[in-house]
């Protein structure tokens, strides 16, 4: 007895019962719960995956069996086999765990006594490389949901005429791997372990130099920064960028080398070094770091174009990024893309991150207004009338407009803020979004125009969220974005809004709440954002929550919604009673050019009738 139950106990503590980060990483585990031995003495979150055929009884796995019997066009299998999967009767453990693992095309997973169904899961799981690409449900879903807020790769058209080629299809099978992968992300709402497996084993089946992996690679470290694998998102984002600088793929020649005379394929070049570009920033706003590796490279590749001609791959003459910088000396308007506006936007943004000191001190207070303001303020300005309006007549939005709107505002924010009179919480430490505050924030002279600054660029960017549409259906890097204008006005909640204005602003966070859960429903970085958001909204707003101690004043210090105008302590601040009157010095501000501010009775929440 001894030696035959042996190996099944080995068996049903495999990899059925291995958690997440152990699995990611191809290390064994004990599958101790809550948390496993490795796990735990490498201080890392466990997660055990949810399956979702846990719970399915024999007759349903039969039925199951079936299925996949009858879409293999094979001859019907004896399903009558009283061995059933011994990792299916689980479902109470794994349904708490916040990520879910699709096992339905493991093999491994699965043993069943009959020879002829487990050659039905090899078949399913070698189905991860389809012949053709053009009706795959995971391809579409890629596209339909991912390719909008991030469209750097060949147009669903244009990638399947030339993965139909099979003298060219072996060059695009990694690419092709990663969008069913992201495919399958937004279809299914799972992580699948089979086809992460089968785009890492793709990677290997073209030269390590080949610029294709640059594409995969980018793709994929945004799946895994997104479901909360850091460390290997950043692995394979370095990979990119390493190689994209070791090709040049910031000159104007890779692009025209690389896509020969196809003018869609050279587009599509040209979009893949914009968008490392775009993301290097967006990853560095996110983790809140100045680590910008690609902005100060002197860049020759030309401009994308607009996103109706990359689809239809009818490609005008690109524009240039001298073209675009030096656009307000023209003496007729340029028409330049939406992409374009949103690298100018990452410009300002890289602008405004290399401007904000480590501490910040009083002088540094013009400093800030006369090179990082301008710069953000020049980009809103120059918009023509077209790129000024982000939703068409029939509701549809213009996603990198809305990014490059999104990044011009959460700019002003992080810059401004330190100076204003919208103090930084200690419990907002908890937030995976939140900015480390300056160790040293004497109050400038002008900190009343720094917080009208952070007030105008929040009511801007919750007008951006508020925007008619049927589903909140953006990039996950949305989350930080949004993260960042709803600490700020849980600052204000706090220390300076009153009755009505205060129950509007509320109404506010619970909108941007919703707005992000609705990304959370897809990556579990932003849904485990949305719970740090609501711990430190309870803390700011006694509504229950308290953080550990030291990290906060005494409940007593925390303002309660019945409580108008009240104001945390000492690490909130707020603003002083010997403090000129805000709107009464705006009038004589004058500094770069900017001192119109327009109507006052315009701010936010009514705001102009005084603090």
């Amino acid at each position: 007895m001894d030696s035959t139950s042996t190996p099944q106990n080995k068996r049903a503590t495999r990899s059925p019962l291995a958690c997440l980060p152990c699995r990611s990483r191809h290390l064994k585990c004990d599958g101790k719960r809550p948390c496993c031995a490795r796990c735990s003495e490498a201080g890392k979150q466990c997660n055990y995956a949810r399956s979702r055929r846990g719970g399915l009884n024999r007759a349903a796995l039969a039925e199951r069996r079936k299925q996949l019997v009858e879409a293999a066009d094979t001859p019907p299998v004896n399903n009558s086999s009283p061995q059933g999967p011994t990792t299916v009767q689980q479902p109470q453990e794994r349904t708490a765990q916040p990520l879910e693992v699709d096992f339905r095309h493991e093999p491994v997973m699965l043993e069943f006594s009959n020879e002829g169904t487990t050659n039905i899961f090899l078949r399913e799981a070698n189905a991860t490389r389809p012949n053709n690409i053009a009706n795959d449900p995971l391809i579409h879903s890629y596209y339909r949901n991912f390719h909008i807020c991030h469209p750097f790769v060949l147009p669903p058209k244009h990638l399947t005429r030339l993965y139909q080629d099979p003298s060219r299809r072996g060059g695009y099978v990694p690419l092709v791997a990663v969008l069913r992968f992201l495919g399958n992300i937004y279809s299914a709402r799972e992580w699948s372990i089979p086809l992460k497996e089968c785009l890492e084993a793709s990677f290997s089946q073209v030269p390590p130099s080949d610029p294709i992996l640059v594409q995969c690679r980018l793709l994929y470290s945004m799946a895994l920064f997104w479901y909360d694998y850091k460390v290997d998102a950043k692995l394979q984002m370095d990979m990119a960028t390493n190689l994209a600088i070791d090709l040049q793929m910031f000159r104007l020649e890779f692009a025209a080398a690389q896509g020969a005379d196809d003018p869609v394929l050279r587009e599509s070049w040209r979009r893949t070094w914009w968008m490392l570009y775009i993301v290097d920033a967006y990853y560095a706003g996110t983790l809140g770091t100045t680590n910008l590796r690609v902005v100060n490279i002197d860049i020759t590749v030309e401009l994308p174009c607009d996103e109706s001609d990359y689809e239809s791959g009818n490609i005008p003459a690109p524009r240039t990024l001298q073209e675009f910088n030096c656009r307000e000396f023209s003496p007729k308007t340029i028409h330049f893309s939406s992409f374009a506006y949103l690298i100018g936007a990452v410009q300002c943004a890289a602008a405004a991150i290399s401007a904000t000191p480590t501490v910040e001190a009083e002088e540094c207070s013009t400093h800030i207004i006369q090179i990082a303001d301008c710069s953000l303020d020049g980009w809103r300005l120059l918009l023509p009338p077209d790129r000024k309006q982000i939703i068409t007549e029939t509701g549809e939005i213009d996603e990198l407009m809305f990014q490059a709107h999104l990044l011009i505002h959460v700019s002003t924010i992080g810059l401004h803020r330190p100076l204003s009179a919208l103090k930084f919480n200690a419990v907002e430490s908890i937030s995976s979004c939140a900015r480390e505050p300056p160790l040293d924030t004497p109050t400038p002279d002008l900190v009343n125009v720094h917080t009208v600054r952070v007030l105008r660029a929040i009511e801007a960017q919750i007008r951006l969220l508020a925007l008619p549409v049927r589903q909140f259906h953006h990039t996950p890097f949305t989350t930080c974005m949004v993260s960042e204008g709803t600490l700020a006005l849980l600052s204000a909640c706090s220390s300076l809004l009153k009755g009505r204005d205060l129950a509007i602003a509320r109404d506010q966070i619970r909108m941007t709440l919703g707005c992000l859960r609705v990304l959370g429903e897809v990556w579990p970085r932003t849904a485990r954002n949305v719970c740090e958001i609501q711990k430190i909204a309870q803390c700011v707003l006694g509504l229950g929550y308290v953080p550990n101690s030291g990290s906060t004043p005494g409940s007593s210090d925390i303002p309660s919604l019945s409580v108008e105008g009240a104001s945390l302590g000492s690490t909130t601040g707020g603003i002083q009673g010997n403090d000129i009157d805000l709107f009464a010095s705006l009038g004589t501000i004058d500094l770069c050019g900017w001192h119109n501010l327009g109507n006052l009775d315009d701010l936010p929440w009514r705001m102009g009738n005084g603090f």
